[in-house]
């Protein structure tokens, strides 16, 4: 993915934070042929990144991981089509949005007591999610779920991924002027679209409402 200096963003913390606000990711490898997935992924921060995901043990995609292959793991944040006539000087119509690749070379993850507590992450992620402010309102498995998870674990092809390339291009008006940056996040923030809001949060913890860099 080509990134013009203007998009780059440096800060892995801030990759992280991107990816877990938007954790589908599309895996991608060429190791014995191209093959494509698409799954939720976990990442985590220690020294560097890690991501771990699992796909169908059936999926030809299986056989890859169980080779070591290196993948290429995609992951789109949110992007919205940016009217000229949000600017305040002239302009041609654009796309802002977040783009993330990550590279490395896949480790299976066959331990079945890993592989649950991968899935059980996983859900406790997503569920917090959801409720954020309501812990009371997170499913939580019951012995059922436990026993089905159980059944279901030689079905699945886990795997963690020691990433040793990141590529992340955040596309945020850096290339206009502050006060075509301060319309377009009026802009963003009058439309009652999810993600023309999402876009406009990420503009905000960059840009104060002049559109000046913080």
């Amino acid at each position: 993915m080509y990134v013009a200096p203007d998009y780059v963003e440096p800060d892995l913390d801030e990759v992280t934070r991107l990816i877990e606000a938007q954790p589908f990711a599309t895996l991608v490898t060429d190791q014995p042929d191209l093959r494509i997935a698409h799954v939720p992924v976990q990442v985590r921060r220690d020294d560097g990144l890690e991501i771990v995901a699992h796909v169908a043990a059936l999926d030809p995609f299986a056989e890859s991981i169980r080779q070591r292959a290196r993948i290429l793991i995609s992951v789109l944040g949110p992007s919205v089509y940016v009217s000229p006539a949000w600017y305040a000087t002239r302009g041609l119509p654009t796309y802002n949005f977040v783009a993330i690749e990550l590279r490395g070379q896949a480790v299976p993850l066959d331990d079945p007591d890993a592989v649950r507590a991968h899935l059980t992450r996983l859900v406790k992620d997503h569920e917090e999610t959801l409720n954020p402010s309501d812990p009371d309102a997170r499913w939580r498995g019951d012995e059922w779920a436990r026993d089905r998870t159980n059944e279901l674990l030689p079905e699945l092809q886990a795997f963690t991924l020691r990433v040793d390339q990141v590529t992340a291009k955040v596309k945020l008006g850096q290339n206009r002027t502050e006060a075509d940056r301060a319309s377009t996040m009026a802009a963003l923030h009058d439309s009652p679209r999810s993600d023309h809001q999402a876009v406009e949060g990420l503009m905000r913890a960059r840009y104060d409402d002049q559109g000046r860099m913080r």
